[in-house]
């Protein structure tokens, strides 16, 4: 089974979250590139930041 819903931080939140929902799952928004999020800084912070999320939403 699915353990969450992907989304870029770019796209609309509304249909993650209604099939987070629908799912009782959670719904994660992925930073796309360097400065997507404050903590996305530079390459190395991206992919911990990406991967920080992802562990979050299977906690």
């Amino acid at each position: 089974p699915a353990k969450m819903v992907i989304r870029a931080a770019y796209n609309s939140e509304k249909p993650s979250h209604w099939l987070a929902e629908n799912a009782k799952i959670q719904a994660v928004a992925l930073p796309y590139s360097v400065g997507g999020t404050p903590q996305a800084k530079d390459l190395f912070s991206l992919f911990d930041d990406t991967i920080q999320r992802l562990l979050e939403a299977i906690k």
